[in-house]
């Protein structure tokens, strides 16, 4: 496929980086600058480069968008994208709210292209393989999950991960990943959701919270998440005949393993591949792309995955300067 990104951050470098040794192309960096948008493209090689987000969704070349950019701009832009008719890739979450979330799936829907959350944990064969464990009834009924995504930043204010502008906080920037893998786990949506915070004076979001999660089947879920702690970093599955630990959920690595724990046995699973993590996210998005959208992040999964944050954000009273 080829590729066109929209911002020039962090994760839209790995993007880039992992694609380039995949079968994908990128083919276009839109930026708010010539300056940015040059250096970003002259580092990996990018033929299209555009000073405006417009410029890149204009692009002929471009036949799917990768939408890197701050939370409280995933709704505009990710509109913006299905109205110029080019396919979706947008990072998590998928928008601020559960009302905005409504809104840019209207617009997917109208224009008929692609759309999926990046959650890229989810497209990797490891997340597959706990889905078919779960599946198979391998620990029998799950009634338990533990889970965090947590590190430690810093004082950085002016970074948008502490921006209450900028639909920052721990809950929205990385809570989000155990929230999606305990509903996943679960295999229904919670009938509760509580969170404990604290909330940054200065950045007005959460800087590190504790997440409970209820389901119907009576399973529960502790979570937690931060950005000025760094914690655990793992993920927990505990059922009624064993569980599924994973040593590393959210970037699993080429050489990946999880722990299957049963009957006083534990049986060591791994689940290797030779695709980056980014490249294995954009092949699912190929493979996926003319039912518009994909089963490892389903637009339901997607809207079920808002509800929980905005349930959690309610519980704290955080409530971000756009949503007034």
């Amino acid at each position: 496929m080829r590729w066109g990104i929209i911002g020039t951050g962090m994760i839209a470098k790995k993007f880039a980086a992992d694609l380039a040794q995949s079968s994908h192309k990128v083919v276009a960096v839109g930026s708010r600058s010539k300056e940015t948008a040059d250096k970003f493209a002259n580092e990996f090689n990018i033929p299209n480069r555009h000073a405006t987000y417009e410029g890149l969704i204009a692009d002929k070349d471009v036949e799917a968008i990768y939408v890197s950019l701050p939370n409280h701009m995933h709704k505009e832009w990710g509109i913006k994208c299905a109205a110029g008719r080019k396919h979706i890739l947008l990072e998590k979450p998928l928008t601020v709210n559960r009302r905005e979330a409504d809104e840019l799936l209207e617009a997917v829907k109208a224009h008929d292209v692609f759309l999926m959350e990046a959650f890229m944990y989810r497209t990797h064969p490891q997340t597959f393989k706990i889905r078919e464990l779960l599946s198979s009834g391998a620990i029998g009924e799950v009634r338990m999950i533990h889970a965090d995504f947590s590190y430690n930043m810093g004082p950085k204010y002016t970074n948008i991960r502490l921006s209450n502008p900028a639909a920052g906080g721990g809950i929205m920037d990385v809570g989000c990943y155990p929230v999606s893998f305990a509903r996943m786990a679960a295999g229904c949506e919670p009938i509760e959701c509580k969170a404990v915070a604290k909330i940054g004076p200065v950045s007005r979001v959460d800087e590190q919270a504790t997440m409970v999660l209820r389901f119907p089947t009576g399973a529960v879920a502790a979570l937690s998440c931060a950005t000025q702690v760094s914690a655990n970093y793992t993920a927990t599955i505990f059922g009624s005949e064993g569980s599924i630990h994973v040593p590393v959920p959210w970037k699993p690595g080429n050489d990946a393993k999880i722990f299957l724990r049963r009957g006083g046995k534990e049986e060591e699973i791994p689940t290797r591949t030779n695709v980056p993590l980014y490249a294995v996210e954009a092949d699912h998005v190929q493979e996926h792309i003319a039912k518009r959208e994909a089963p490892a992040m389903t637009w339901a999964d997607s809207i079920g995955n808002m509800n929980a944050l905005d349930a959690l954000r309610a519980s704290v009273g955080l409530v971000f300067d756009g949503e007034c």
